[in-house]
């Protein structure tokens, strides 16, 4: 669709999963380093933790909900200030659930051109026994999923 004579360049949403280890932070500033774009978007997508809180008592879930909201907020901040600090759009979207399920769906909601996520290097048997998220978002986006390796 040409609009007299102007290239019209929409803006570039770019999903980027964090979280407080030094995996996602290097993932942001590579991020940042490498192939940032002054109009992009950004959606920094966190999925904390979640707790069984099945055989907990009502003071113990009151006290790892309170620490939950803390850690976020923490997180929260210490991004936006990064994000801040070099000008572009963004947000932070937080979600529960399976992390690499939360992630793509938030993306998709964002309408995200890529995802970017760090990875903790596991090798193949820590893995397969842990569970990745990077691999997991790899093998289920529909759209490009760049993995930042330390």
């Amino acid at each position: 669709m040409a609009t007299e004579g102007k290239d019209v360049k929409q803006s570039r949403v770019v999903a980027i999963a964090i979280d407080s280890s030094e995996y996602a932070e290097k993932a942001f500033d590579w991020y940042l380093e490498k192939i940032r774009r002054d109009d992009d978007v950004i959606v920094l997508i966190h999925i904390p933790e979640s707790y069984d809180f099945s055989l907990a008592s009502p003071g113990v879930i009151r006290q790892l909900l309170d620490e939950l909201e803390k850690s976020v907020k923490v997180l929260e901040d210490k991004f936006a200030d990064k994000v801040k600090a070099v000008g572009i759009d963004g947000k932070f979207r937080t979600g529960a659930g399976k992390p690499g399920e939360a992630i793509i769906k938030i993306a998709k909601e964002e309408n995200a051109t890529m995802i970017i996520t760090g990875t903790r290097g596991l090798g193949k048997i820590r893995r397969t026994v842990l569970g990745s998220v990077s691999d997991y978002v790899i093998h289920h986006s529909p759209i490009p999923v760049l993995v930042c390796r330390m």
